[in-house]
Order: C-alpha cells, then structure tokens, then sequence
C-alpha cells in the first residue's frame, strides 16, 4: 500500500564540487519498516529531485557499513547553496509503502 507523504532526513553531506555532481547525502531519521520512491513532485528542503542516486559506501567508526544514508541528485547545482551538513529538512511528495515480511 502507497500512500504521498514526507519524511524528515538530517543533511550528512553536500556534493557539488564538479560540473556534474549535485547530491545531498542524507540520514534518514525515522523509516524501518517502509520504503519509498521519488516522483517527478518529489522535493527535499523545497527543492526539485531528479532522482536518487546510489546508497554512498560509507562506514560507522568500527568499520561496519552504513545503511541509514540516502543520496539526492538535485535538479538544480545550484539549490545546494541551501543546504548544510546537520540541517533537518523534508524530503516531500514521496511514496511511501510498508515492508510487509512474508508469512511464517
């Protein structure tokens, strides 16, 4: 079951440093159990996503890889003069959908 709503994400890195890359790597606070997918409406922060991008390889300090981090390619280079590392923002007009497990 899908059903359009919002999550809130806390900025862990922008990505701008070449002509191409636009990315907002992001900690996802709240979403176990569900997933979800961007739509041509999707924003994050009031700005327009093309799309999401592959997980970042990243690591916790004892070497375990992290699985809470999303990565938004921005429409737009320039809209990631809006955000910085540690802000809290809306990713919005997403779907979003329940994990169901299958029976036992």
């Amino acid at each position: 079951m899908e059903f359009p709503t919002a999550i809130e994400v806390e900025v862990e890195l922008v990505i701008d440093n070449s002509r191409h890359l636009r990315n907002i790597v992001v900690k996802h606070l709240e979403l176990s159990g569900f997933s979800f997918r961007v739509t041509p409406d999707s924003t994050i922060g009031g700005c327009p996503i093309e799309a999401i991008d592959i997980p970042p390889r990243a690591s916790h300090a004892d070497g375990s890889p992290r699985y809470d981090l999303l990565n938004f390619r921005l429409r737009t280079k320039l809209d990631c003069s809006h955000f910085q590392r540690g802000q809290k923002v809306l990713v919005d007009s997403i779907f979003l959908f329940v994990i169901l497990s299958p029976p036992k």
